[in-house]
């Protein structure tokens, strides 16, 4: 098939070349019109060439990976190729006649770590993403100088090209190498100078994007993107899941991050939001009776930004009718399951580990813990109590066990943290000071309280968790119930796993938390002595308002009237929220929903005082006054059924599968950390001409 089309375009390019030659015959050689005129056909059969070139018959992919392919090599053969792809680099001269250059064109098949496995070859996928060009002008060595004839010599890096010749093993020292003798280059499109002057994709300025997607590393990023959200609808559709798409053009609503708005032309001074995610219109699509829905959802929040935040980004939503939490986790852990093993070749272990947020925060120190470590923090408040401030009365240490002299310090706050807090830091040094030296400068620093001695609480602490000479204990103090995350100490584990372990060995870790405090005091912005200020007074969603209380604290909420508010103790009420958390990186987060407009009228007038919102039921027959969620109301008060969800953050767990530290290396246009693109210059500025149509006008 493939000889017949060519046959038919070396016919039709005759056809045309011969046209030229007749349109050209009309004129004398000699006449200096005849001349132009030729020279004139020339540049019109070059530029022709341009749109009307052979399609290719293989990918280098193909070259180096079909079994039918080597098989004819393997025989002697040397089939004729047609390639299209860019001059990957600059051409080698290695004599007057002859030249090798080499070609790429990254149309290569993503493969999981299950099919290289079984298919296992010399190269690697990287190496055979490019293949060498091999020119040999010995019986033409007339065209050498003239400038008319295309020449592979000639051609500048990431020029555009289709190359036409014969494959045969290299004569290298490489085995499975392979080159194309080249008898025919077509030049599709010359690259500019500053294209040529480029090395490499990361050398790339980020206006040039396009220039660095062309790398195989993107490449194979966008294609392993591409293939685990095939593997995700697979399994939703499996589980009978419904894709819905939702508008993009929303309202704004009180939910927590800032919006991105859109002026409207039609209705002066009103405005559109960018939804920061699908959350309530999922849910009104639970009222309408979806039973299962799923989408792969744009997203915009309008956040300071850093390597896995985007203004933009894309989320696998999901919602599920007449649902619990244990519903919604079983398909995640199978959507997880099916890509992880699909992807990176691992089992993930089913039912994955859960851990109540108290748990986490206590033995961790954050709410989304590394277990590829086994290391803990330890709570002394069997021993001490700290008295330095009535919020952080929680005594506890962090025992490493180094190997050698060398341990990592006291890690002090990272940048943007309000807590100046450092963790106190002693070596156990018992042949040169006694066993309470640590203990007895932690007393100082965190004026603690201690249940007995000074020596008698440090022998039995040194007892009971195994505190040894040259150990290295780190201790501070925390809340009851941490809001500060992570504490101190939760740093102290993240920054000695980054500095002792080879995290990248280690085996994936997959857990869920549960069970979060259902809201959040409010830090008031000051910070005493080292320890954040909380107003325990005005209380935030955790995770968003329409979250439902655990049951066990659905009694505190119900009590909540609008002159009591106060008596909601943030620090004793938990909600039904998961987090699915994979080497302490949340990639997804979800709950059981409220679906009942009585509870959720309450949580949002008289816990999160949302203004124009009834704290009481409506009489029967009586409407919904106008307010940021009255469409939500009206829906959970017409036999809404219970339903749960959650959504993935898509872009964070294809960089963790792609071993990427940022989320821009799996999305093709990606922001700065200013929220700009440089590609296309966003965001750009607009006339007050444009501005006025919106009814719209800028603060002078």
């Amino acid at each position: 098939m493939h000889l017949h089309q060519g046959l038919r375009h070396i016919l039709k390019r005759r056809l045309i070349l011969f046209r030229f030659c007749e349109y050209g015959r009309s004129y004398s050689h000699n006449s200096i019109e005849g001349v132009s005129r030729l020279a004139r056909r020339d540049e019109i059969v070059k530029f022709t060439e341009r749109f009307d070139f052979p399609k290719a018959t293989h990918t280098i992919w193909q070259l180096y990976r079909e079994a039918s392919f080597q098989m004819q090599l393997r025989e002697g053969a040397t089939p004729k190729v047609v390639l299209h792809g860019w001059i990957d680099s600059p051409p080698r001269k290695v004599s007057r006649t002859r030249a090798f250059a080499n070609l790429r064109d990254v149309q290569f098949l993503y493969r999981t770590v299950e099919q290289v496995e079984k298919q296992k070859h010399e190269a690697s996928d990287e190496e055979v993403a490019t293949i060498q060009l091999f020119e040999d002008l010995t019986e033409r060595s007339s065209d050498i100088d003239n400038p008319s004839v295309t020449l592979l010599r000639r051609m500048k890096q990431e020029t555009c090209v289709c190359v036409e010749g014969y494959v045969c093993k290299s004569k290298g020292n490489i085995s499975w190498r392979l080159e194309v003798v080249v008898d025919r280059i077509t030049v599709l499109n010359s690259a500019e100078d500053l294209v040529s002057q480029m090395r490499g994709a990361k050398d790339w300025d980020p206006k040039y994007r396009y220039l660095q997607l062309r790398s195989f590393r993107l490449q194979r990023a966008l294609a392993m993107r591409s293939r685990v959200a095939g593997l995700i609808r697979n399994t939703l559709e499996g589980h009978r899941f419904t894709e819905v798409e939702t508008p993009l053009l929303f309202r704004s609503t009180p939910e927590g991050a800032r919006e991105f708005l859109v002026p409207s032309r039609t209705e002066p001074g009103k405005m559109y939001a960018l939804p920061q995610s699908p959350q309530q219109y999922k849910q009104l699509l639970m009222a309408s009776g979806v039973h299962r829905y799923y989408q792969f959802a744009k997203c915009f929040r309008d956040e300071d930004l850093r390597k896995d935040r985007q203004p933009e980004f894309t989320q696998v939503d999901l919602e599920m009718a007449f649902a619990k939490a244990s519903d919604v986790q079983d398909i995640v852990e199978a959507i997880l399951v099916q890509v992880w093993k699909e992807i990176k070749g691992i089992e993930l272990q089913q039912p994955l580990k859960r851990l109540r947020y108290m748990e986490a925060m206590s033995r961790y120190g954050i709410d989304k813990p590394d277990l590829r470590s086994s290391m803990e923090i330890h709570d002394l408040s069997d021993f001490a109590t700290s008295t330095t401030d009535p919020d952080y009365p929680v005594f506890e240490i962090l025992v490493l066990r180094p190997e050698d002299s060398k341990f990592p310090p006291a890690v002090f706050a990272p940048d943007g943290s309000p807590s100046l807090r450092t963790p106190l830091c002693h070596r156990i040094k018992l042949s040169n000071e006694g066993p309470s030296k640590w203990l007895s400068e932690s007393v100082a620093k965190f004026d603690l309280e201690l249940v007995a001695d000074l020596e008698t609480t440090a022998n039995q602490i040194m007892q009971k968790f195994d505190i040894r000479d040259g150990d290295v204990v780190y201790s501070c103090t925390r809340q009851r119930v941490p809001f500060e995350n992570p504490t101190p100490l939760g740093r102290q584990r993240l920054f000695i796993m980054q500095e002792t372990m080879n995290l990248s060995e280690k085996l994936d870790a997959a857990l869920w938390v549960v069970e979060f405090p259902l809201f959040t005091p409010t830090a008031t912005g000051r910070v005493v002595n080292g320890y954040i200020e909380y107003d325990y007074s005005r209380l935030v969603a955790t995770h968003h308002p329409f979250t439902m209380p655990c049951l066990e604290s659905l009694p505190a909420v119900l009590d909540a009237g609008e002159d009591q508010s106060s008596r909601i103790d943030a620090r004793t009420i938990f909600g039904q929220h998961y987090d699915i958390v994979v080497n302490g990186v949340e990639v997804g987060g979800g709950s059981t929903r409220i679906h009942d407009s009585g509870l959720q009228r309450l949580v949002l007038s008289r816990i999160l005082h949302v203004s124009g919102i009834r704290p009481s039921n409506l009489e029967p027959g009586e409407a919904e006054p106008e307010n940021p969620f009255t469409h939500l109301l009206n829906a959970l008060s017409m036999a809404c059924p219970p339903h749960a969800g959650l959504a993935l953050g898509f872009d964070r767990l294809c960089a963790m599968l792609n071993g990427s530290d940022s989320i821009r290396e799996v999305i093709a246009f990606p922001k700065t950390q200013t929220g700009s693109d440089p590609l296309v210059d966003s965001p750009s500025r607009v006339t007050d001409e444009q501005l006025g149509v919106y009814h719209v006008q800028l603060r002078k």
